[in-house]
């Protein structure tokens, strides 16, 4: 009799935790236990899990990552025989050009989960999501609200600064070259232009839109809006100096206010680019490029 109640209290203690939910792709998901083995097909997958102190779950990332662990290879395709040797419990994906990889996993009988947020909204949903996921939603919900303090404080005092002492603000994805006529943006619907709207900064592109939010500007349109200041991104750390260096010396923003008030910033792609936790702190750093002390 002890040994069947012994069995029934162990069965219940497994159910009790099954959740089921719903990912950023739609999908309808369900777990039995809280995933150990993580294999993070996509860098933003493994910042939550770093925001949340849970890399000691990570046994797979890409080559794409900075994170030390077992290399997948390539975001897409995804290396399956590789996934499969690592003997994952979860694969967490970003979406967007790696949703096709979810269904040959499906196929494959192994779980997968996809964050996709595209708004810091959606961020502080998907760290309350992996909470559930990994039975910490006490500790997920306690840090998700602290980051939602967090970025509130700084979004109300930019919110008090008059629409016409704001600071106007070209985000560039890269430096024009001489036969360069567009270049890469974020517009209404992404996150970089969310960040800098509640950072207090008019975003040049934030009446235009394209897939999840990024389109190409003419320079043109660029140099007739006359941005008080540049944000522009590198792909190689310790290039930064350089990326200024060559914004100044190209000839058609020579007349931009940004440039002739040597108001040029430069991040790392991934730091601006990552709808991811660490992401959000960019609100107080951009309303300190735009305000200082304001």
């Amino acid at each position: 009799m002890k040994k069947l109640l012994l069995l029934v209290a162990l069965m219940l203690s497994v159910f009790a935790f099954t959740v089921t939910f719903v990912d950023d792709a739609g999908r309808i998901v369900s777990l039995e236990r809280p995933p150990e083995r993580v294999i993070c097909a996509a860098p933003s997958a493994t910042k939550f899990l770093e925001y949340l102190a849970l890399t000691d779950r990570i046994v797979g990332v890409t080559d794409w990552d900075t994170f030390e662990s077992e290399r997948i290879g390539d975001l897409y395709p995804l290396n399956m025989e590789k996934i499969l040797s690592l003997n994952p419990d979860l694969v967490i994906l970003f979406g967007g050009f790696q949703l096709p990889e979810v269904t040959k996993l499906e196929e494959m009988n192994i779980p997968s989960l996809v964050l996709n947020a595209n708004s810091v909204k959606g961020v502080l949903d998907d760290l309350v999501l992996l909470g559930a996921v990994f039975d910490i939603g006490k500790k997920a919900k306690e840090r998700a609200q602290k980051l939602e303090q967090y970025y509130l404080k700084i979004a109300k005092k930019a919110y008090n600064i008059p629409y016409s002492e704001r600071v106007r603000v070209a985000f560039i994805s890269d430096v024009p070259g001489p036969d360069v006529k567009e270049i890469w943006t974020g517009g209404q619907g992404s996150f970089i232009n969310e960040l800098i709207t509640l950072a207090g900064g008019v975003n040049i592109a934030s009446g235009l839109t394209g897939p999840n939010g990024y389109l190409p500007l003419s320079i043109e349109y660029i140099v007739s809006q006359d941005p008080d200041v540049i944000i522009a991104t590198t792909y190689s750390y310790g290039t930064e100096q350089q990326v200024i260096e060559k914004l100044k010396e190209y000839a058609p923003f020579s007349d931009i206010k940004a440039v002739k008030n040597s108001r040029i910033y430069v991040f790392h792609v991934d730091e601006v680019s990552l709808p991811v936790p660490q992401t959000i702190s960019l609100v107080e750093r951009f309303y300190n490029i735009f305000y200082g002390e304001k």
